[in-house]
Formats: structure tokens, C-alpha cells, sequence
């Protein structure tokens, strides 16, 4: 990923040496990615699929935050675009858009008979009567319950990026495109040489998530679950900033630091 002060885009020439490497078999995409939040454009889309299909790449499109979009956004489904190839696996599941992930039960589409067949004699295929009842009524009827979630969710990553300008102006935080989860770089006010989350938890009694689980170029970056009351958002971000502002006074005195408290 290329990363311009917070807004990520694929870095396409890295993509396609890694697909042309002949023992590069299969690429895992994020669409909507995780962590940053894109939603990917469909000019973005075709190159990834035309990429991986004339290197003979297969392609596992995890498209488990496609529902949960800001307002206004669309989401393209990677193997809607490619409809003549059976090489596209597409994964989704209602776990996080209904927080049903304890039922565990998904979608995996598999065209490819071959594929599918192989699937079918190694996959543990019991079906929970509980996750299949759960999952259709959610898809039924839970289209309006759905609108209210995405309006709340606009409304507490409207009240992070406010709150972000304000207190830690030194961080970059973009709304993302679809998700959930809220990707600051806090690199001008974080510990060096110390673990994010143990320090979160330790020093403010926040537990979150830090960019080293997911990229080796992720330091100094946090994500934050925003799918939750704003009373706990704004707990938690007045608990982040507090230890913040406190350590890097103390790390670096005389120094002057941006904050509005």
C-alpha cells in the first residue's frame, strides 16, 4: 500500500512483480480493505483482477465489510467485474455487519467445480440449525436496523475525526470509506520502543489494536473499534489523548506540544 499523509492506495508496480514471481499461486484481497477503510474504485478493481488472471493468480476477495459503508459509498463486488472467469472466490458472512461472529457461520462463493469439490471433502460442513435461522432473519429483516447502524457509525467517525483535529493535531485520521474501525497515525505522540496496545492498556485501560498486526510498515498506527455507544468512543479517546499528551510532555520536556484539552 502507498501511503500519501493517511489516504492509501495499492502500490500496483509491487503488486504485479509479486504476481508474475511463478511461485506466487493466489492473492487474498480486502475489499472494502481493512485496515485502512478504502472502498476501491472499479478502475482499481479491474487492474487487481486483470493482474492476478493473466499471471494465473487465484484470487480470494474477503468482502466481509461490504455492507457496512459510509453513507453515500458503493461497493463492488471484485468478482462481479471478471463474470467469464471461475477463478474469484468471494467470502463474506453477516458476523460483522450483525455482530453474529460467535454463531460462526459465512458465505464462500466457488464457481470453479473443481475447486468447490475439493472444498467440500476437506471442509467440516455442519451447519448449525441456530446460525442458518439467525442468518436468514438477519438478511430478511434486518435491512432497517442496518440504515440506523450505518447513520450511528457516520455520526462516531464524524465525532473521532473532530475530536482527533482538536486534541491530537499532530495525528492523521482520515473517515474511512466502509468499516467499522477507525486507522489514526499517532506517530508524533507515541512511546518509542514500547508496545502500543500493552501501553494503552496498562496506562489508560483502553484495549486496541496497533498496525504492527497487520502491516510491517504499520508503527505508530492504532485501530479503534467505533461500533459501540459514542459514551464509550469519547471515554476511550479522552483516556488515548490524556496518556498521549502525558507521555510525550514528560519524553520530551520544554518541548512544546499541540493539544486542546
Amino acid at each position: 500500500m502507498l501511503n500519501d499523509e493517511g489516504y492509501y492506495t495499492i502500490d500496483f508496480e509491487d503488486f504485479e512483480a509479486k504476481a508474475r514471481d511463478e511461485k506466487v499461486r493466489v492473492c487474498i484481497f480486502c475489499n472494502p480493505h481493512n485496515p485502512s477503510g478504502r472502498v476501491w474504485s472499479t478502475e482499481e478493481l479491474e487492474r487487481v483482477g486483470e493482474i492476478c488472471l493473466t499471471n494465473d493468480v487465484w484470487l480470494i476477495s474477503d468482502e466481509i465489510h461490504c455492507d457496512l459503508l459510509r453513507t453515500g459509498k458503493t461497493h463492488t463486488p471484485l468478482a462481479k467485474l471478471f463474470p467469464d472467469t471461475d477463478r474469484i472466490i468471494t467470502c463474506m458472512s453477516p458476523s460483522k455487519t450483525f455482530n453474529m461472529a460467535g454463531l460462526m457461520f459465512s458465505n464462500v462463493i466457488i464457481p470453479n467445480k473443481g475447486l468447490r469439490e475439493i472444498w467440500q471433502a476437506r471442509h467440516y460442513g455442519f451447519k448449525n440449525p441456530l446460525s442458518i435461522a439467525a442468518t436468514q432473519a438477519a438478511y430478511e429483516h434486518g435491512d432497517e436496523w442496518l440504515k440506523q447502524l450505518r447513520s450511528y457509525l457516520d455520526d462516531n467517525f464524524a465525532y473521532v475525526e473532530e475530536y482527533v483535529k482538536q486534541h491530537l493535531p499532530l495525528a492523521v485520521f482520515h473517515i474511512p470509506d466502509a468499516t467499522y474501525l477507525a486507522w489514526i497515525d499517532i506517530t508524533p505522540y507515541a512511546p518509542q520502543n514500547v508496545s502500543l496496545p500493552l501501553f494503552f492498556a496498562e496506562q489508560a485501560g483502553v484495549l486496541l489494536e496497533d498496525g504492527g498486526m497487520f502491516v510491517a510498515n504499520g508503527e505508530g498506527c492504532i485501530r479503534l473499534n467505533l461500533a459501540c455507544p459514542r459514551s464509550i468512543v469519547k471515554e476511550g479517546l479522552s483516556r488515548i489523548s490524556r496518556v498521549l499528551i502525558e507521555q510525550k510532555v514528560d519524553q520530551k520536556p520544554g518541548e512544546k506540544v499541540p493539544v486542546h484539552v
